[in-house]
C-alpha cells in the first residue's frame, strides 16, 4: 500500500484576510532556519515507506526558492521509496512565470493547484489578495505547460454576486483546467476578514444568495464536462490522488509546521510555532502538537467524516472495525441522518439533499459520536485495565 507525503511550506508575501492556515511572512533568515529544520525532520523521522503522491502545500509553495525545492526532493528521495504518480505544488498567480513553470516541471511536479479564489479584482483587493493584470495569460501558460491543473475558487467572499460567478465559470470554460475546487467560505474561523465582518466594516453575502449561486455552480460545472466527485471538487478524469488519501483514510506523512499525519490508526499534528518546531528538531524530537492512537470508534467516525465527502460515499469494512461497533454505529446514523443518506448495508453516501446540507450532517455526526462515546469506558479506564 502506497502512502502520501505532505510538506508544509508556510511562507507568504502577505496574509490574505480570509486565511486561517499556518503561514509566515517570507524573510531570508526565517526561510534558511525553516529549510534546515524541515530537511532534518525528513531525515530523522522518515520510515522508508513506498510513496506515490507528494503535495507541497502552504503558505505559498510557489514562492519557495527553486534550489531549495530541489534539496527537499533529494532528501525525500533518499528517505522514501518514491514511485510518484502525482506531485502537486500549490501556486499563486503571481509566480506563474515561464521560467518557474519550466523549473517546477523539471523538478518532477506534474500537477499545479492555482489559488485563484476569484477572477474579480475588486473582491480580491478587499481580502488583501491582489491579482496580476495579466492573470489570464499566466493561467493560459500554466495549462499549456501542465496537463493537470487545478483552479481553486472560494464562494462567499465580500462582493460575491451572480456576475462574478459567471465570470469565474467563463474563465474555466476558456482555459479548460483538468480540475476545479470550489469551496464555500467558512466563516467559523477567526480571521482578519471575520473581524471586519463582526465590526460591521465588511458585509458577507446572505445565505439565500449563496445557496442559489452554489446550485448554479454545480449545474454549470456539470454542463462544462466536469464531474463532481467530492463535495467541493470537480474533475475531467484527473481526480486529486493525494487528497483521495485523506478522504479514504489512507496513510500519509506530514512534514513541517502544522502538518498532519495519519499512519494506521495513529493521527498526529505538528506544532504551529516556528521557534518550537526548530527547537524540537534540534533536540532530535518530533515537533508534535499532539499524537493520538484512535480508538475503533474514533477511527470509524473519522473515516465517516472524510469518506462522506466523496460523492460515491464509502464502505465501512468489517475487516477493520468490530462487527458490533459497525452495526450499532450504522443503525444509529441511519436513524438520525436517514433523510440525508443512502444506506446499503455498511455502504453510506450522501444523497442530493445531504450534499446540500453537508455541514449539518457533519455537525450531527459529531453529536452521534459523542453520544456513543459516552456509553463506552473512558480512555483512562481502558489504559488502567490494560496495565492490570
Amino acid at each position: 500500500m502506497y502512502a502520501g507525503v505532505y510538506l508544509h511550506l508556510p511562507f507568504c508575501a502577505r496574509r490574505c484576510a480570509y486565511c486561517d492556515f499556518c503561514t509566515l511572512q517570507l524573510d531570508e533568515t526565517s526561510l534558511k532556519k525553516y529549510h534546515a529544520a524541515l530537511k532534518s525532520e525528513i531525515e530523522l523521522f522518515s520510515d522508508g515507506a513506498a510513496v506515490d503522491t507528494l503535495y507541497f502545500g502552504g503558505g505559498s509553495p510557489s514562492l519557495y526558492p527553486l534550489d531549495l525545492l530541489q534539496e527537499l526532493l533529494d532528501t525525500l528521495r533518499s528517505r522514501f521509496r518514491f514511485e510518484l504518480r502525482e506531485a502537486t505544488l500549490e501556486a499563486n498567480p503571481w509566480e506563474l512565470t515561464f521560467e518557474r513553470l519550466e523549473r517546477w516541471k523539471k523538478l518532477g511536479v506534474n500537477r499545479l493547484s492555482v489559488g485563484l479564489q476569484s477572477s474579480d479584482g475588486e473582491i480580491l483587493k478587499t481580502v488583501n489578495r491582489p491579482v496580476p493584470p495579466d492573470l489570464f495569460e499566466r493561467l493560459e501558460m500554466a495549462v499549456d505547460l501542465f496537463d493537470n491543473v487545478n483552479f481553486d475558487f472560494i464562494l462567499g467572499l465580500p462582493g460575491e454576486n451572480r456576475k462574478n460567478v459567471e465570470n469565474n465559470l467563463k474563465l474555466i470554460e476558456r482555459l479548460k483546467p483538468a480540475h476545479i475546487s470550489y469551496y464555500m467560505f467558512d466563516s467559523d474561523h477567526e480571521t482578519d476578514l471575520m473581524a471586519s465582518v463582526k465590526n460591521d466594516i465588511i458585509e458577507l453575502p446572505d445565505k439565500d444568495t449563496l445557496e442559489k449561486l452554489h446550485d448554479f455552480i454545480v449545474l454549470s460545472l456539470k454542463e462544462l464536462g466536469l464531474t463532481r466527485y467530492e463535495i467541493s471538487s470537480w474533475s475531467k478524469g484527473r481526480m486529486s490522488l493525494h487528497n483521495l488519501k485523506y478522504w479514504k483514510s489512507g496513510d500519509y506523512k506530514g512534514f513541517g509546521v502544522s502538518a498532519g499525519s495519519h499512519e494506521g490508526t495513529t493521527r498526529s499534528v505538528n506544532c504551529d510555532s516556528l521557534d518550537q518546531y526548530i527547537d524540537s528538531i534540534v533536540a532530535g524530537k518530533r515537533p508534535l502538537a499532539y499524537i493520538r492512537e484512535n480508538t475503533p470508534l474514533e477511527e470509524l467516525f473519522e473515516t465517516l467524516f472524510m469518506g462522506l465527502r466523496l460523492i460515491d460515499g464509502l464502505t465501512l469494512s468489517a475487516e477493520i472495525f468490530p462487527a458490533d461497533l459497525l452495526e450499532r454505529s450504522v443503525e444509529r446514523i441511519a436513524s438520525v441522518l436517514g433523510e440525508f443518506l443512502v444506506v446499503n448495508g455498511y455502504r453510506l453516501s450522501l444523497n442530493d439533499y445531504g450534499l446540500d446540507m453537508s455541514r449539518l450532517v457533519f455537525e450531527r455526526l459529531v453529536g452521534i459520536m459523542e453520544e456513543m462515546e459516552s456509553l463506552l469506558p473512558s480512555r483512562a479506564t481502558v489504559e488502567k485495565q490494560k496495565n492490570t
